[in-house]
């Protein structure tokens, strides 16, 4: 691995005695040459994977006859597979996946007698699979998944015995599993899930004694479980899900004592669970959901201790108890038992799981009062048991009054509907004149934390003092142009600016999209301004100044981060080879340390507490040490501010949306927004003054529903 650039060099060609020539995982790009071997006839090795080649395959690479293995995976070749490399006699080993590759898979490739390993899968390859494979009779590894293959799996392939890895999966292959595979004794991978395949699951499979994963799942198979499958005692990995097999699970399931993964969901399995699944102790994930299991959940199941990804039993019918023995699997990370229909208390002991990250007990009969120990679980994973109070859910005793409040007539929810929407216009009308003494009282708190154009402002860290003017910051950027610019966050754009002291700071641009948005953006500014003024961590983005013009333009000042964002190491091309030497996991711990050092500061030590709300690689920056700083505080704001009132009596918890998509926390809500939007567009008022009136709006609605709830509970 190196980070050579530029195309291949020609010159190579001519190097006679050539035999070995690896030039994988580097930055190689362009065409390769038609001809590699005009000299170098000697050449047996050839790996160009992981670079950036394109254009088609040369034919010419036929000319290098004494090529054993050939790799050149992991690139973007495009254009039909050359029939020419049927040529290539000697070749064991022949790479092509993860390309662009179109057309068939070429019959010549039956030429290739000693062909051991072909691997085409990731690419866009057509039509049926030759019958000519069957021709090379030392084939053991066969993967050609990820395409757009169709027809049947030709019976032929049973004629190598050979054969260990058969992947045809993610096609569009029909018709049944042949016979002729139960000749391949040293199959050990069988893997044709996600194709259109029909019939039921042949019993030759348990003569297979060699095998250690059968993945059919996502295909049409029906039928019952042949009882001989369960002789594959060196099982791995069996996934049969989003079939159609039906019938019940046989005891004889216990014989797999070495499977680690077993997934049966979305079939139509019925009876009883086996206990002696309790015997498959090397069990890493158990899923069986969406199927018609009834019975009672085996106790026999907290016996499997290695128990950690998944136990999934939900839509099902199960019934009875949860048994207390599902509270000793001490690395279970995610329970779900949905949907099913079980009785009785929730043992406590489940809420003591350490290990528990995903707890799903909902839409069953359970009943009693949860304690503390199930408060770190929403109130989702519980939802829908009608006799089940106490924490996450409501108390215990408002539980009976629920139960009434729901015999509640129609015609009294009606007179609540309206009356509450009286309320809500008379609000509307008082919150006009609120909202305009409240825009004034903003924009001059906007005034006093900007500084106007011209004006020097002196930084004093340590023993360095900083003289910043407006001045200044436009000859360094040019006027702010796109040439300085290195990113942009939640409320602007940030430029590099390097001042004439020699110095290098960050210069963020408070953006001005428009007229509705420049008093949320002038919010921000200030928001900004008055967190980071107030706050000094390690890992913390550091404020050096602010500067704001008399067009209202505003510019925040920063130490300047060598290291860019951590979306750049994450995301952007350019910096992939980099990333892949320096951004080891010893790196990542770090940062991701760091990172939750600054937040720890944010919401623990600081007084009120601070809420980012934006929190995403983007805002995440390394300095010349690869230390983390969080910064965009454009969107931050006191607990206290989220919750209610700030200290100057202004209300925002009414925001509909904060943050960047993909990385807001899942309660925030745009509704207040499309509800009213035609309704305040009809108001003789100022466009930012509607984006207020909406704001407003939301933190109202919410109110209403406290009230129709507490109107509720008195009623009951």
């Amino acid at each position: 691995m190196n980070e050579l650039e530029g195309e291949f060099p020609a010159e190579l060609a001519q190097l006679s005695e050539l035999e070995y020539l690896v030039l994988s995982d580097n930055k190689l790009s362009g065409r390769l040459p038609e001809n590699l071997c005009p000299n170098a006839t000697k050449l047996g090795y050839l790996f160009l994977s992981t670079n950036n080649f394109s254009g088609p395959i040369p034919a010419g690479l036929a000319q290098c006859w004494s090529l054993t293995q050939l790799d050149l995976s992991n690139n973007s070749f495009t254009g039909d597979i050359p029939v020419e490399l049927g040529d290539l006699t000697n070749l064991t080993d022949l790479l092509l996946n993860n390309n662009s590759l179109t057309g068939s898979i070429p019959r010549e490739f039956g030429n290739l007698s000693i062909l051991q390993t072909l691997t085409l899968y990731r690419n866009e390859l057509r039509g049926r699979l030759p019958e000519e494979l069957g021709n090379s009779p030392m084939l053991e590894r066969i993967r050609l998944g990820n395409n757009r293959l169709t027809g049947q799996v030709p019976p032929v392939l049973g004629g190598i015995g050979t054969l260990s890895l058969l992947d045809l999966s993610s096609n569009s292959l029909t018709g049944t599993i042949p016979e002729d595979l139960s000749s391949c004794r040293s199959l050990t991978h069988i893997i044709l899930s996600d194709n259109q395949l029909t019939g039921v699951i042949p019993s030759w499979i348990g003569s297979l004694q060699q095998l250690g994963e059968l993945e059919l799942s996502s295909n049409s198979f029906s039928g019952r479980l042949p009882v001989e499958l369960y002789n594959c005692s060196n099982l791995l990995k069996l996934s049969l899900d989003d079939n159609s097999l039906n019938g019940s699970l046989s005891l004889e399931v216990g014989k797999l004592a070495s499977l680690n993964v077993l997934n049966l969901a979305h079939n139509q399995f019925s009876g009883a669970i086996p206990a002696s699944m309790g015997r498959l102790s090397k069990l890493y994930e158990l899923r069986v959901s969406q199927n018609l299991f009834s019975g009672s959940i085996p106790v026999e199941l907290g016996q499997l201790q290695e128990l950690q990804s998944a136990l999934d039993l939900s839509f099902n019918d199960l019934s009875g108890g949860i048994p207390l023995s599902l509270a000793s699997l001490m690395k279970l990370e995610d329970l779900n038992l949905s949907h099913n229909s079980l009785t009785g208390e929730v043992p406590r002991q489940i809420g003591e799981m350490s290990s528990l990250v995903t707890l799903d007990l909902s839409r069953n009969d359970l009943q009693g009062q949860l304690d503390g120990r199930f408060s770190r679980w929403p109130p989702q994973s519980f939802a829908a048991n009608r006799a089940l109070c106490g924490r996450p859910l409501q108390p215990c005793g408002i539980a009976s009054s629920t139960k009434r409040r729901s015999t509640l007539s129609s015609a009294a929810v009606v007179v609540v509907s309206v009356v509450g929407g009286l309320v809500i216009l008379l609000l509307l009308v008082a919150a006009v004149t609120w909202i305009r003494r409240w825009h004034a009282k903003r924009s001059r708190e906007v005034n006093r934390a900007s500084s106007p154009i011209g004006h020097r402002q002196l930084i004093t860290k340590g023993s360095m003092r900083r003289e910043l003017t407006w001045k200044a910051i436009m000859e360094a950027t040019c006027n702010l142009s796109h040439e300085f610019a290195i990113g942009s966050g939640g409320s602007g754009i940030v430029y590099r600016a390097e001042l004439p002291t020699g110095e290098t700071v960050t210069v963020k641009k408070i953006l001005h999209n428009n007229r509705e948005n420049l008093m949320l953006q002038e919010n921000s500014f200030v928001r900004e301004v008055k967190t980071l003024g107030r706050i000094r961590h390690r890992h913390l983005a550091n404020l050096l100044g602010c500067l704001s013009s008399n067009h209202g333009e505003h510019l925040l000042i920063y130490e300047y981060m060598e290291n860019g964002s951590l979306w750049d190491w994450l995301h952007k091309p350019e910096k992939s080879q980099k990333r892949n030497r320096e951004l080891s996991w010893e790196a990542r711990l770090r940062i991701a340390i760091g990172l939750a050092k600054g937040v720890e500061y944010l919401h623990h030590d600081c007084v009120p507490s601070i809420l980012h709300r934006d929190i995403k690689s983007g805002n995440v920056l390394l300095d010349g040490d690869m230390e983390a700083h969080l910064g965009d505080f454009g969107l931050a704001k006191a607990a206290a501010e989220s919750r209610g009132r700030d200290s100057t009596g202004n209300t925002e918890s009414g925001t509909c949306f904060a943050g960047s998509y993909g990385y807001v926390a899942p309660g925030t809500s745009r509704t207040c927004y499309q509800a009213f939007k035609i309704a305040i567009s009809t108001l003789s008022v100022s466009p930012s003054t509607k984006i207020l009136v909406l704001h407003c709006v939301q933190s109202m609605l919410t109110s209403r529903r406290r009230r129709r709830r507490a109107m509720y509970t008195a009623w009951g």
